[in-house]
């Protein structure tokens, strides 16, 4: 076998602390995400999309991987850009804070 090659889509054999490693991932995470899909949800099922399906992929490969800190800011970007207004033209306004979105519903966050 030549390295790096894919198992399970994922990359075995490449440097994790290369951003290109990474890209393959943050595509996949990408494509789950059309632009119907947050034109046509309401909040809660964004919030529900976010939270089993995008934070359940990025932890499969982060199990594997030790992600850098870029990598991490990326998809939590792509998070938080699904989550204000995906597909939509013009700008976005986040009503709440990434940090409060992501704190426990105890304390008054959406996790």
């Amino acid at each position: 076998m030549v390295f790096p090659f894919k198992y399970l889509s994922m990359s075995i054999g490449g440097n994790p602390r290369r951003v290109e490693f990474w890209k393959l991932i943050i595509e996949k995470i990408k494509s789950r995400l059309s632009t119907w899909k947050g034109k046509t949800l309401f909040m809660a099922r964004r919030i529900c999309l976010i939270k089993f399906v995008l934070t359940a992929l990025s932890l499969f490969y982060f199990s594997f991987f030790k992600a850098s800190s870029f990598v991490c800011n990326m998809i939590r970007k792509i998070q938080a850009k699904f989550l204000w207004g995906w597909g939509f033209d013009g700008r976005k306004i986040a009503w709440v804070a990434w940090d409060k979105m992501c704190s426990p519903i105890e304390v008054g966050g959406l996790e």
